[in-house]
């Protein structure tokens, strides 16, 4: 019996993944793409359910690189032909490979599809056994699939005709990557898929089942209108079912439309899209195009705004700020999942760092943000991520106010600077309370504490100090005055003289040195 020669595309960069696996009508061939993989260990589960009979592999690539990956197919199983793909640096690799069972190679500067194709059918034909169908074959699934990505194919306009013969299409299926981190796991969830499809279409209704990508399963329908309502109860069964089976299976409707040669910006614009949602659809298990709203446009987290307040130590309302926007963010369903945590991870680093470069020992945060960072990252819905937000900004903050007495006399410190460089300004305690978002009162004492002076006479005694300089320099008196910050000079000349004894006339004629 004539059967496909079933072919495995393994490399780290997704473009070229999707090149080869796009670049020639497959199935037309004689030949099908079973699968892609990113790397050797990916490539091994796909091995091991799929049987491929021959393995195009990249020859770097993380994890398990192209060597040692060819190396374990040839020890466990033989049968399999390997190509290597390599650039010209890697040839080194490509020696390699070939002692370890490597049948041929191709460069893939060079690579296109007549020199694929040809390298294939010279290792296919020695395949024990294997006798490929006639090139005369169409094959719906590879014609969309082909169509999804954009790859120029010249469509048999008469089988498409033929086949979908109802006015409207639309496209339902699930990202598996996004439900299980587990490759055994998304399998059996996307078996369970297909049989539930099979189970609930007939052979009278018009659908193909695509792997847009490995991961990425699409039902195509073609329907008449009229029969969109039932169709979407059936559609709802499905998901439901295969969501009590696999409680993280999360499944979306695109909007219909109405020809295959729109797929792909249906695929892309509306598809995509909607399967990214599975982060605010927790125990959801459809989400449909026409349910789905866009959410508003949002401002811009005030970044700038919650470093200003870590800078001044006022932590605890930088985190007001931030839970706030987050809180609303994730209500409004405003940012996405990569947005939000990298929002979150960015604002305590701010903290930690800031912290880190006044010298406090920041080893206690280090470790919360180590321990909590990896439940961020691993928070796969909306409602999970804020739930561990606010277990860190607990623990967080219970560290921070241990902090607190070096916190305040840091912060004391930065007003004393604050005063020594806006001295010639009109300022007062309640402005600089307000500035640093102290209360009055505690900034009073606490000031009067740390400085043996209140702030008042603090404040004078550095205006004096700078008005003597300015005395032995040839500048008018009067003008002195308003450069320390008085505006009513009589006022200035008082207070000149209660700190040295001398009016600023007799000082600047030298009778006693301040």
């Amino acid at each position: 019996m004539d059967e496909y020669c079933k072919i495995l595309v393994v490399d780290d960069e997704f473009i070229m993944r999707q090149g080869i696996t796009h670049m020639i009508d497959w199935e037309k061939e004689g030949f099908q793409v079973i699968g892609q993989a990113s790397n050797g260990k990916e490539a091994l589960e796909i091995i091991k359910k799929h049987s491929p009979n021959i393995v195009i592999s990249d020859v770097v690539m993380p994890q398990m690189d192209g060597v040692e990956l060819t190396k374990f197919i040839q020890e466990n199983y033989p049968e399999i032909q390997i190509i290597i793909l390599s650039s010209y640096s890697d040839f080194e690799y490509v020696k390699s490979s070939f002692k370890y069972g490597a049948v041929d190679y191709i460069l893939k500067p060079t690579l296109n599809p007549t020199e694929l194709l040809k390298t294939l059918k010279k290792v296919s034909s020695k395949i024990p056994n294997l006798t490929t169908p006639s090139n005369n074959i169409t094959n719906a699934s590879n014609i969309i699939s082909r169509l999804i990505h954009g790859f120029d194919i010249n469509i048999d306009l008469g089988y498409v005709e033929n086949t979908y013969i109802h006015p409207t299409f639309c496209l339902f299926g699930i990202n598996a990557k996004v439900a299980y981190d587990s490759q055994d796991k998304r399998n059996k969830m996307i078996d369970f898929i297909i049989a539930q499809i099979n189970k609930n279409f007939s052979s009278e209704d018009v659908f193909q089942v695509v792997r847009a990508e490995t991961e990425i399963i699409i039902l195509v329908i073609n329907f008449k209108n009229e029969e969109y309502s039932s169709l979407e109860k059936k559609l709802t069964k499905i998901a439901n079912t295969v969501g009590g089976s696999f409680p993280e299976a999360f499944f979306v409707l695109s909007e219909k439309f109405k020809s295959l040669l729109n797929i792909k910006g249906v695929y892309e614009k509306d598809f995509v899209p909607l399967t990214k949602q599975y982060f605010y659809n927790k125990n959801n298990h459809l989400l449909t195009s026409e349910s789905y709203k866009d959410p508003s446009p949002v401002e811009k987290f005030n970044f700038k705004g919650f470093s200003e307040a870590v800078a001044i130590m006022q932590i605890s309302s930088a985190f007001e700020m931030l839970t706030q926007y987050i809180k609303d963010a994730i209500t409004n369903k405003s940012l996405t999942e990569f947005e939000l945590k990298t929002l979150i991870q960015n604002s305590f680093y701010n903290v930690i760092t800031t912290l880190e470069s006044l010298n406090f020992d920041t080893t206690t945060l280090n470790s919360l943000k180590h321990q909590y960072f990896d439940r961020i990252y691993n928070s796969k819905y909306a409602e999970d991520l804020i739930a561990t937000y606010e277990d860190l900004l607990k623990d967080f903050s219970e560290v921070i106010d241990k902090y607190q007495n070096k916190i305040n006399s840091h912060m004391i410190n930065k007003i004393t600077q604050y005063v020594y460089t806006h001295y010639n300004e009109q300022l007062t305690l309640s402005d600089v309370s307000k500035l640093f978002n102290f209360n009055y009162h505690y900034l009073s004492s606490y000031f009067s504490l740390h400085n043996k002076e209140g702030f008042n006479e603090f404040l004078n005694k550095i205006r004096i100090e700078k008005a003597c300089d300015f005395l032995k320099q040839d500048i008018p008196i009067s003008d002195i005055s308003s450069m320390v910050g008085y505006s009513d000079h009589s006022y200035f000349c008082k207070v000149f003289k209660k700190f040295t004894g001398l009016t600023p006339s007799n000082f600047r004629k030298g009778e006693i040195k301040f």
